[in-house]
């Protein structure tokens, strides 16, 4: 059995190879961008000609009329500018199954990344810390291969390497595929084996064991951080367009985005690994990010109310990573033989977990809950998030209901 796994490695490239990269990333944006265009104003005009729908690949085969048009394009390696489309063929991809929003162009300092699909032109010497790819290190009077630290061993088979920027820096995402064995058939899932997680804003994860998750690795909102990404944002508002006081600043709250990116990341993958090391089954709720991210301003016609409340909820949400913690912990419980369920949201944090009484007015606080029915007092996270196991159970026939009728202890049932 294969799996296809990523690890990322900091670059150092010189003065030379940056500007390269620069050079690089500008001219697969610019395709990506060109091919944006295309597929937006003349897929009539195409379609009407050709008897066909614009797909990646025969756009691709324009590259080569591309290129005379605009020959500074023929110093980027091929692959890359094929790949910039192969991009743009997902994007719609992802949206024609709604599973995003319309493809947007890409941006200067934003969307600076290129792709090496080849593994036979990629290869890695890692006791020496160096990358070597086309254009660097593969061939006399290139750019010379990448100085890179290898912080862990790389094994499995190089499929393909991305390069990023992120703010001041360079990364690189190796795509390997390696070996792992197939798990093997468990016994049947008990109570005990079931874990309730509820999202949240102030405390990032709780679990229905009481104990709460993230809240320490992440900057409060009124931290120092987050003042200065604020006086960040506001000097880039008043910085004038085009001048270098603003790419100094750009250039500044892209590095400061960059670190939270990382924080944030960094306190996924340890919050996960955790549970699905300790956990077999592990139960979460429906959460639509996307329409609980949206933004409250409304139209000139019809304006919104609590706008600026609603945008810091927002910030708040997204700063959370609440959509890449579902994607890692399904990936790792897969990995170990474990699963994920998700559930309603509906009243999780309304419903009392003793007596399964449903009221607004047992939410006393934001983190007090207090049962107007049967007296019970807990954190409100924490009751949410053993409602949330409830229902888990309930869908794996461990429980009658998601309410208080809780199944007698050693109760089992297989996980198909």
């Amino acid at each position: 059995m294969h799996r296809t796994l990523s690890t990322r490695i900091r670059l150092n490239p010189d003065l030379d190879q940056e500007v390269e990269f620069r050079r690089i990333a500008g001219s697969c944006r610019l395709v990506y961008n060109l091919g944006l265009e295309q597929r937006r104003d003349f897929w009539r005009q195409y379609r009407a000609t050709e008897g066909r729908h614009l797909h990646w690949m025969g756009q691709k085969k324009e590259l080569p009329a591309l290129k005379e048009a605009a020959p500074f394009l023929a110093d980027a390696p091929a692959h890359c500018l094929q790949m910039a489309l192969q991009d743009l063929q997902r994007a719609f991809d992802a949206f024609f199954a709604g599973r995003a929003g319309y493809p947007r162009p890409r941006k200067k300092f934003e969307n600076d990344s290129f792709r090496f699909p080849d593994p036979a032109q990629i290869r890695i010497d890692a006791k020496a810390g160096l990358l070597i790819l086309p254009k660097f290190g593969r061939s006399k009077g290139d750019h010379g291969a990448i100085r890179a630290v290898f912080h862990r061993p790389i094994r499995g088979k190089i499929r393909s390497v991305t390069i990023v920027r992120e703010g001041r820096h360079w990364y690189a995402s190796i795509l390997l595929q390696v070996r792992c064995k197939v798990p093997a058939e468990k016994a049947p899932v008990s109570i005990d084996e079931v874990y309730g997680v509820d999202r949240g804003v102030e405390v990032p994860f709780m679990g229905s064991d009481g104990v709460a998750r993230g809240h320490a690795i992440l900057p409060k909102p009124g931290s120092g951080e987050a003042k200065r990404r604020k006086r960040l944002e506001q000097a880039l508002a008043r910085a004038k367009k085009g001048s270098k006081r603003r790419a100094k600043v750009r250039l500044k709250l892209a590095a400061h985005r960059a670190r939270e990116a990382r924080r944030r990341k960094d306190m996924i993958e340890k919050v996960t690994t955790e549970i699905a090391n300790n956990h077999r089954v592990v139960v979460i709720e429906n959460l639509p990010v996307r329409s609980m991210t949206a933004s409250a301003r409304g139209t000139v016609e019809d304006p919104g109310a609590n706008v600026a409340q609603k945008a810091g909820l927002n910030t708040a949400i997204l700063d959370k990573g609440w959509g890449l913690f579902r994607i890692r912990l399904e990936q790792k419980l897969a990995a170990r033989g474990g699963l994920l369920i998700v559930v309603s949201a509906a009243f999780t944090s309304q419903t009392c977990a003793c007596c399964g009484h449903v009221s607004a007015e047992s939410r006393v606080t934001r983190d007090l809950f207090r049962c107007v029915s049967c007296g019970h007092e807990a954190h409100a996270d924490h009751n949410a998030a053993c409602n949330i196991r409830d229902r888990g159970l309930a869908l794996l026939g461990l429980a009658p209901s998601a309410r208080i009728e809780r199944p007698a202890a050693g109760a089992v049932v297989a996980v198909c």
